[in-house]
């Protein structure tokens, strides 16, 4: 039977959601944490919102919307993961006036302010649309995982991820769909076809990112080259 794609990452606003696509390698998250108790009561894993009262609950997932928070937060989510090791879901360097102001405030990339606060380790990355090569670097050293939304930061106006810099320095790419509001249906592989001609457009190049590279994105770690070749057909054919 051939290996369903997954969805890496879904935010919902709602306790219950229509992605029967996500698996175990996907972050579900939600920005209530009303939600996220909803979820997590049905027996879904889920990342919890960073807040009093994830942190006051042992939440064992957070899911970080910024790292342009208020020193207090910050320094409790320092705090709480190096206590409790905990995974984090980072939506970072998604607008150039996010990283400006990261910038101003630190003299540091958002990458770079997750690694001296001792937190990329833990993280995945979301997003991901201004990250520079240094990030990248950095990223691929730590083994930490990026995961890009296509339809919602093209569709948002925040632009495309460097999916083929991190690819070349030897990132995981992983693709989500994020809040759907511009994929209402949640498909992966329309999210995987989408990212194909938004990289080729940015790069100027014909198929910048392969069918085999996008399936790739979509596919369980692990997955045989007979499920990869599938998927990549589809999202050809998409």
């Amino acid at each position: 039977m051939k290996v369903a794609p997954r969805d890496a990452f879904v935010l919902t606003s709602v306790p219950v959601i229509t992605a029967a696509s996500l698996g175990q390698d996907g972050i579900l998250a939600s920005e209530s944490f009303a939600v996220y108790e909803a979820l997590t009561a049905a027996g879904r894993a889920a990342y919890a919102p960073l807040c009093d009262e994830a942190l006051q609950k042992a939440a064992n997932c957070l899911y970080v919307p910024t790292l342009d928070l208020p020193d207090r937060m910050l320094d409790d989510c320092i705090t709480y993961v190096s206590e409790h090791s905990v995974r984090l879901a980072v939506q970072c360097a998604s607008t150039l006036e996010e990283v400006g102001r990261i910038d101003g405030r630190f003299g540091k990339s958002p990458v770079m302010l997750l690694h001296e606060f001792g937190l990329l380790e833990y993280s995945a990355i979301l997003g991901g649309v201004y990250l520079d090569k240094e990030d990248l670097a950095l990223m691929a050293q730590e083994n930490v995982p990026l995961i890009v939304l296509p339809s919602s930061d093209a569709g948002s106006g925040r632009g495309v991820a460097p999916i083929r810099a991190a690819l070349d320095k030897g990132v995981e790419v992983r693709i989500g769909t994020g809040d759907g509001r511009y994929n209402r249906s949640r498909n992966v592989l329309r999210e995987a076809a989408l990212l194909r001609v938004l990289v080729s457009a940015q790069m100027n190049i014909p198929s910048a990112v392969t069918a085999e590279q996008a399936a790739i994105m979509c596919v369980p770690r692990g997955a045989c080259r007979t499920d990869v070749e599938a998927i990549a057909a589809e999202i050809e054919n998409l």
